[in-house]
């Protein structure tokens, strides 16, 4: 079947009305209803406390430079930055952990990460027992393969940025 120049053209201005005319009702819609409010905090809403914990390294974490107290340093940097408190104990607990491989030749491969959870405790009425649990909150991770000379640096600025994913979540929640 072959079109027409004049019916391909009035199949075109048809198209062009149709659009033109939904997208006038959209906007006509857009005026009419009012905006939907923002949602009413997230999970780390009201969150100003912290307890932060570092996994221990391994001896691979440890030969490529990695170090407990760098590693908690560069993590809790940005967060007190930015105002929370750091405690040793606090109901949402971060636990930051790397895993480390040294390669052939030097090459050191972390997996860096950091988990927010809270605990909590509620009762199980089917059970008349009460319960407890862990409720994760955030957590994110990143890789990084450098030599070992350069290794330190990078997983710190690494832990930094974890930190910073975190504070940006916090701020959304708020």
């Amino acid at each position: 079947m072959t079109l027409r120049p004049s019916r391909l053209l009035a199949a075109v201005v048809l198209l062009l009305f149709s659009a033109a005319g939904v997208q006038a009702q959209d906007q006509a819609q857009d005026q009419t209803q009012p905006a939907a409010p923002p949602p009413a905090g997230g999970p780390l809403a009201g969150v100003n406390v912290l307890q932060i914990s570092v996994a221990p390294l391994s001896a691979d974490s440890q030969r490529c430079g990695l170090q407990q107290d760098l590693v908690l340093e560069s993590f809790q940097q940005p967060l007190i930055a930015e105002g929370l408190s750091v405690q040793r104990s606090a109901h949402v607990r971060i636990v930051v952990t790397a895993t480390t491989v040294v390669y052939e030749g030097g090459t050191c491969i972390s997996t860096i990460g950091a988990m927010a959870t809270q605990n909590t405790r509620y009762f199980d009425r089917q059970t008349q027992v009460e319960r407890a649990g862990q409720v994760l909150m955030w957590s994110d991770s990143g890789l990084f393969v450098t030599g070992e000379r350069d290794h330190v640096v990078l997983t710190n600025i690494g832990f930094r940025d974890l930190a910073r994913s975190f504070v940006r979540k916090w701020q959304l929640d708020q």
